[in-house]
């Protein structure tokens, strides 16, 4: 079962799904399925380029040398990226929750759904361990914990950006949500960088750019992000034991399982920002793939067989994310983090 006090981010990652759902669905109604990409009805039957195409940046031939071209590459390189990153960062959490699950003698057959069902069957046996079957209460933990500090790269952003906007990088700005661990053209009165920065921050690159360009930039510093390795440690109070061995396996499964998944809580931070400036370029996208697809001229059947690919993937990156986002809110609260 869900931890309840996981409640404010589970309405987050409902709402941020919800803007991806939109942005793919003309109108703003309905889940994407086969979005109405316009001209994509006359795809059918089309090698590579009909409702069936694999989503490839580079699979358009030259279509990338005009200022629309390089900026629609940018976004499908975006769209790319944060789909490897979302089924990468969900497969972390079911790993995570599995390692815990044998950990407690869970076993194979206990591991039915997806990952969302996998961690939910994980967390509820945890529930029941620390609630009067192994200990008496979760008061039997003394738990210490450092979270993970991940830090992304202002400056990569902002060239990045620049690059696709065919502009210097001393054009492009980038701003950072947390600390800005490099240069910084302006502080607060707390000492916090309000200005560009320039250099590591331990949040999210915040990039001034068109959507399609702040989304390919704003991907690459979330999916190259680095962080420290969460430190967690959990003994037990004996006198609020009630199953030695059970509430052992019981800790060492926590301290097995968890710091993967605290880890992911930390790296969904710029990558949640991200995934809100690519729903950004989808929703344009969207408005103007006609216009687009007509600038192409011999590849805009290709051309529009790719935004058609990449419509189609936002229903995946979605409920990675929201999964992602769910069972590390979860798993904070099994053991009141």
């Amino acid at each position: 079962m869900i931890a309840k006090h996981s409640k404010s981010l589970l309405v987050l990652a409902t709402a941020l799904v919800a803007g991806v759902a939109l942005a793919a669905c003309p109108g703003g109604k309905g889940m994407p399925g086969k979005p109405k990409i316009p001209g994509s009805d006359k795809l059918d039957g089309v090698p590579g380029v009909g409702p069936d195409a694999a989503l490839d940046p580079n699979g358009c031939g030259g279509y990338s040398t005009s200022d629309a071209g390089r900026k629609l590459k940018a976004f499908l390189e975006a769209t790319a990226a944060v789909e490897k990153a979302s089924i990468e960062t969900v497969a972390i959490v079911k790993n995570s929750c599995i390692i815990i699950g044998n950990e407690i003698g869970m076993t194979e057959a206990d591991y039915k759904g997806e990952t969302k069902d996998i961690c939910a069957a994980v967390y509820g046996r945890i529930d029941k361990n620390l609630n009067g079957v192994a200990v008496k209460s979760k008061a039997a933990l003394k738990i210490k914990f450092k979270p993970a500090v991940c830090t992304v790269d202002a400056k990569v952003a902002a060239s990045a950006a620049a690059s696709c906007e065919g502009k210097a990088s001393a054009d492009i700005k980038a701003k950072c949500s947390g600390n800005c661990q490099g240069t910084c053209s302006g502080k607060n009165t707390s000492g916090k960088c309000d200005g560009v920065c320039e250099g590591k921050c331990d949040g999210y690159a915040d990039v001034d750019a068109s959507a399609q360009c702040k989304a390919n930039a704003e991907v690459k510093a979330a999916v190259d992000v680095q962080c420290s390795e969460p430190e967690l440690t959990i003994d037990l109070d004996a006198k609020l034991v009630v199953d030695k061995k059970l509430a052992e396996q019981t800790v060492k499964g926590l301290k097995a399982g968890l710091p993967k998944i605290f880890m992911v809580r930390s790296r969904l931070v710029p990558l949640k920002h991200a995934v809100e400036g690519w729903v950004k370029s989808a929703a344009e996208l969207k408005s103007s793939a006609l216009s687009l697809a007509n600038n192409f001229k011999d590849q805009a059947k290709c051309v529009t067989g790719q935004i058609y690919a990449a419509a189609k993937m936002t229903a995946g990156i979605q409920a990675n994310i929201s999964v992602s986002v769910e069972v590390s809110a979860s798993a904070s609260g099994s053991v009141g983090q």
